[in-house]
């Protein structure tokens, strides 16, 4: 009793492993590799940009004016007023991004014709019709030898 229970739990482990869907698409995609598709997934990043720094020197006597000062995004402006030096700084925003393209297989769906799904039926309609027909005559001939 106990070695048809271990036969059972053993068959019943196979066929449930056996029947996985990823093991039928794995081997399904292995014998028709014409039903996958090769795609490319895009991927956008994001990189920060580091600060700017920059300097200069300038004479107290020429700061007369407002003077500019201009590096790539950065902006400083110097303005001497009396005994007070205003400085006001900007650094511009400024973000990049990237764009990352990843090819990946897909399984390509193949919507069936009705056509074609009907033609494929044919033969088993057929082969029913015959069956049913061969049982039907063998009645009608054991009712007919019986009398």
């Amino acid at each position: 009793m106990k070695n048809i229970l271990k036969i059972l739990f053993l068959a019943g482990m196979m066929l449930h492993t056996a029947c996985s869907p990823s093991a039928r698409v794995s081997r399904i995609l292995s014998r028709h590799p014409e039903l996958t598709v090769t795609d490319t997934l895009i991927f956008r990043d994001m990189i920060a940009i580091p600060s700017i720094e920059a300097d200069t020197v300038i004479r107290f006597g020429a700061l007369k004016e407002p003077v500019f000062l201009r590096h790539e995004r950065l902006e400083v402006e110097l303005q001497y007023n009396k005994e007070t030096l205003f400085v006001k700084g900007k650094c511009k925003a400024d973000t990049i991004y990237r764009t990352h393209r990843i090819p990946v297989e897909k399984i390509k769906l193949i919507k069936p014709n009705r056509i074609d799904a009907l033609i494929a039926r044919i033969p088993w309609l057929v082969m029913g019709l015959i069956a049913v027909s061969v049982v039907i005559g063998l009645m009608i001939y054991r009712k007919n030898r019986a009398n």
